[in-house]
């Protein structure tokens, strides 16, 4: 059934009245029916996206908390590797050689000759030390006559922050003393 056209000022027949408005209420029951069944599927739609939503929301929120937990050990490790000593320089030429750390601490040593009775070296330090908290440390290098060593040390000190002093005692064969200085540099 259509909607009939009826003019306007003319007189229409209560039939026909009553086709268009039959018409009207089928219409507007095809309509009511179509959106309630529309209204029931966007309903059951909103209700399965919210679940989607509340699940994904669950898990993104674990995931964030986990990770929050990487993030803390990941920067636990950063801290603890920024707090680990290590060798931050080396040098060696000849006998001489240093090793110095992260912390400012040093190895530095090298080899000096001497020669004769008394005989004394000052040695420069290839890095000035920071202050008098740090050690020295000789041994003898000579070659060895009838049983004994041909050179014997008498002292071994810091002169300066820079330089150390060693002194022999008696040298017959000649030779000479390796050194080594253990501290913090300035």
């Amino acid at each position: 059934m259509a909607l009939i056209h009826i003019e306007y000022g003319s007189v229409a027949s209560s039939e026909l009245m009553n086709n268009n408005l039959q018409y009207l209420d089928d219409k507007i029951e095809s309509v009511s029916q179509s959106l309630s069944a529309n209204t029931t599927t966007l309903s059951s739609n909103i209700s399965s996206l919210a679940a989607k939503v509340s699940d994904n929301k669950s898990q993104l929120e674990t995931s964030i908390s986990n990770l929050d937990s990487e993030l803390a050990e990941v920067s636990s490790v950063a801290n603890n590797c920024a707090q680990r000593i290590y060798i931050k320089e080396t040098y060696k030429n000849g006998q001489n050689w240093y090793r110095l750390y992260s912390d400012k601490w040093i190895e530095q040593g090298g080899f000096v000759g001497l020669t004769g009775t008394n005989a004394k070296a000052t040695v420069t330090l290839m890095k000035p030390m920071a202050d008098w908290n740090a050690s020295v440390y000789v041994s003898c290098l000579s070659a060895r006559t009838s049983g004994e060593w041909d050179i014997g040390i008498t002292g071994a000190y810091f002169e300066t922050l820079s330089t150390i002093r060693i002194s022999t005692g008696r040298d017959a064969a000649g030779g000479g003393v390796y050194w080594r200085v253990c501290g913090y540099i300035a």
